[in-house]
């Protein structure tokens, strides 16, 4: 029924380098809201539960949006 699969050392590379840049765009937006709000730099480290929770969802935002572009364009090429 199930099928062994192996995952690629160039998919892992891919798929860190997106998570990767969704956690510096996170930390960015920290850095932003950090200076707006004039708050402390110490929040730079003790917000990064934070920065770490809002690039998982992005992480996530980007996966949906991966595998939509998949099937949208599976379809169409279908046509």
């Amino acid at each position: 029924m199930f099928r062994d699969t192996t995952i690629s050392a160039a998919s892992k590379k891919r798929e860190f380098i997106i998570f990767l840049s969704c956690f510096i765009g996170a930390y960015i937006l920290n850095v932003i809201g950090i200076i707006q709000h004039q708050s402390p730099a110490k929040e730079l480290f003790t917000q990064l539960h934070v920065v770490l929770l809002v690039s998982l969802v992005v992480y996530g935002v980007v996966i949906f949006l991966r595998i939509l572009y998949h099937l949208v364009s599976h379809l169409w090429m279908r046509k």
